[in-house]
C-alpha cells in the first residue's frame, strides 16, 4: 500500500510541476462538472424514452393478442338461459367459445335466472377465475356487490352500465344507433302513420333504444305516432301477443319488435294481419314471415362479449363502459329483399352513413 501512495505522490508533483496547482484545480473541477452533466444527460434520456412508451396509443379492440400456449387465462359466463335457446343466451355462448379459441382460455358456463346470479357469480370469483361475465341486464345488483368482494377479479357486464371505475365495467351496444335507424325505417314504411316498438325489459339499454326509435321517427316523418311497450318478459309468449295484436289493432302496420322468444311469437302472431309489417331483431328473422319482414338488426353478440376479454387481456380494463356499434360492426341490417324501393334504400343508407359518422346525435 506505501508503494501505490509514493507512486500517486510522484505522479502529482510532476503533473503540478508541467501545469501548476492552480490549473490543476481548474482541471479537477471540470471534469467534476462533466461527471455531473453526463449524469444529467442520462437521467433525461431514461425520462424521455419512459414518457414515450407511456405516451403511446392504446391498441384497438380488433388488435388483440393471439391465443398463447398456456391457459392460465380462465373465464366464466354467467347468462339467463341454455346455451341452446336459438337466442341471447346461445350467443353469449358463441362469445365464450371465441374466447376460448382466441385466447386457449379455460371458460365454463352457468344458465341462470336473476334471483340467483349472485351466488353463481361468487362461486366463480372464489374458484379464481381471471374474468367473469354477467351477460343481462338483471345481474347489475349482483355484480355490483360481488364486485366489492372481490376486486382482483375482473367482472363484466353486457349492458349498459357505467362500472366502479375498479373493476367492474360493461360492454354494450350503441343502441341509440338502431334505435334511431329502425324508428326511420318505420317511419318510411308506414301508411297508417302509426308504428309500434316492443321490447323485452326496461334495461338502460333498452330505454335508450326506445327513445331512440321515438326520435328516428319523429325526425323522419313529425305526423307519425309512435306507441311503445316494455313486456318485462323475454318468455311470456301470450303477454307479447297480447301487447302486438293491440298495437296493430290500434292502427299500428310497422312493428319493431326486440324481445327474444316472446318477440318470435309475436312476430308470428301479427305477421297474419293484412298490411303489417315487421323489423325483426337479433338475427335475420326474414324466413319466420317472408315478404312480412323488412329487415332484422343484426347483432354480433358473440364478437360484443369477446371484447369484454379482448380489453381484459389487452390491460385495458378499467371499470368503465365500453360501447360498439355500427362502426365496430357489430351492429348491421339484414337485406331489404325488394321490400324497400330504390329511392328508400337510398334514403335510408344515407341516413346510416350519418348516424355511424356522428352527423346525426343518437346520444340518449
Amino acid at each position: 500500500m506505501p508503494a501505490t501512495v509514493r507512486v500517486v505522490k510522484i505522479v502529482e508533483i510532476r503533473f503540478n510541476k508541467f501545469i501548476g496547482v492552480e490549473k490543476l484545480i481548474l482541471l479537477r473541477k471540470a471534469i467534476m462538472r462533466i461527471q455531473s452533466f453526463l449524469k444529467q444527460m442520462t437521467l433525461a434520456a431514461l425520462a424521455l424514452v419512459f414518457a414515450i412508451s407511456c405516451s403511446r396509443s392504446t391498441p384497438n379492440v380488433n388488435s388483440s393478442p393471439e391465443a398463447s400456449t398456456s391457459s392460465s387465462f380462465r373465464v366464466a359466463l354467467v347468462v339467463t338461459g341454455p346455451k341452446d335457446d336459438n337466442s341471447w343466451a346461445q350467443a353469449c355462448f358463441e362469445g365464450l367459445n371465441l374466447i376460448k379459441d382466441k385466447f386457449n382460455a379455460q371458460v365454463d358456463f352457468t344458465g341462470i335466472d336473476g334471483e340467483d346470479s349472485e351466488a353463481a357469480l361468487r362461486k366463480y370469483a372464489q374458484s379464481g377465475y381471471d374474468l367473469v361475465i354477467a351477460a343481462s341486464g338483471g345481474y347489475i345488483k349482483a355484480a355490483e356487490k360481488v364486485a366489492k368482494e372481490f376486486p382482483r377479479t375482473k367482472f363484466a357486464l353486457i349492458t349498459t352500465h357505467p362500472g366502479n371505475n375498479t373493476n367492474l365495467g360493461a360492454v354494450a351496444f350503441r343502441s341509440g344507433e338502431v334505435g334511431y335507424l329502425t324508428g326511420a325505417l318505420a317511419a318510411m314504411k308506414t301508411k297508417s302513420n302509426k308504428v309500434g316498438y316492443i321490447v323485452g325489459a326496461p334495461y338502460p339499454v333498452y330505454k335508450e333504444e326506445e327513445a331512440l326509435f321515438r326520435r328516428g321517427v319523429k325526425a323522419t316523418n313529425p305526423s307519425v305516432q309512435a306507441s311503445t311497450a316494455f313486456l318485462n318478459s323475454w318468455v311470456d309468449t301470450e303477454k307479447a301477443i297480447k301487447v302486438a295484436t293491440d298495437m296493430v289493432a290500434s292502427g299500428v302496420d310497422v312493428l319493431t319488435i326486440n324481445a327474444d322468444e316472446a318477440g318470435l311469437a309475436a312476430l308470428k302472431a301479427v305477421t297474419q294481419k293484412p298490411g303489417v309489417l315487421v323489423i325483426g331483431w337479433a338475427k335475420d328473422q326474414y324466413e319466420l314471415a317472408p315478404g312480412k319482414v323488412l329487415t332484422s338488426v343484426l347483432e354480433d353478440i358473440p364478437n360484443l362479449v369477446l371484447n369484454a376479454a379482448v380489453l381484459t387481456q389487452q390491460g385495458r380494463w378499467e371499470g368503465k363502459l365500453y360501447k360498439f356499434g355500427l362502426k365496430e360492426k357489430i351492429y348491421d341490417f339484414a337485406p331489404f329483399r325488394g321490400s324497400l324501393t330504390s329511392q328508400e334504400e337510398d334514403t335510408f343508407k344515407t341516413i346510416r352513413d350519418a348516424v355511424t359518422t356522428g352527423q346525426i346525435d343518437v346520444s340518449p
